[in-house]
């Protein structure tokens, strides 16, 4: 049971928390009822996570998984996806996976192509994810987004400081404490 999304997300990670893994859990609740997700990243998601998240859906639902592995170059892949976009009624969810580098600044390229990507999904009322690295403020202001989409909700997903096990989901003021295991997230009970 994740919190559901209506519009743009920019979910900020914590390396190593489970980032991919969320976007897969949204893209399996949009696959089970027969809508279509594009998904742009860098690098094929873990094919062992992927089975374990996708092992209770059919062949015909996985079929409308439109996965687009770019290397470096996500800012042709996101344009894809504005052309998937266009071309299919049946798109419920775009998730752009690691869309910044984890340091430096963001590429001037991607940051428009992203931006032009959230304007064309709001303006067809499709939900999209846009997962990138986090980062720790030096000044010690708490943790901080990359990239700067001004149209979205931003969420932060962290380990627990408490127990390692544990990873914390940060909506605004509100902290929900989620366990990651073979299906996924589940909220601690």
């Amino acid at each position: 049971m994740l919190p559901t999304i209506s519009g743009c997300v920019h979910l900020s990670v914590s390396g190593g928390c489970g980032g991919t893994t969320w976007g897969l859990q949204y893209a399996r609740e949009a696959l089970s009822v027969g809508n279509h997700v594009v998904w742009i990243c860098e690098d094929m998601p873990d094919g062992s996570r992927f089975s374990q998240i996708f092992s209770n859906l059919s062949a015909a639902s996985v079929s409308r998984f439109h996965l687009s592995a770019v290397g470096e170059n996500t800012e042709v892949g996101i344009k894809s996806a504005i052309g998937l976009l266009q071309a299919l009624d049946s798109i419920s969810l775009v998730v752009v996976d690691d869309w910044t580098s984890k340091i430096g600044k963001v590429k001037s390229a991607n940051l428009k192509a992203m931006r032009e990507l959230v304007t064309d999904c709001t303006a067809r009322e499709t939900s999209m994810i846009a997962i990138s690295s986090s980062y720790e403020d030096a000044n010690g202001t708490g943790w901080k987004a990359r990239g700067s989409l001004k149209d979205c909700e931003t969420w932060f997903l962290h380990r627990s400081s408490m127990d390692s096990m544990v990873r914390e989901l940060h909506i605004g003021g509100e902290v929900t404490e989620y366990i990651l295991g073979d299906e996924g997230f589940t909220p601690r009970k």
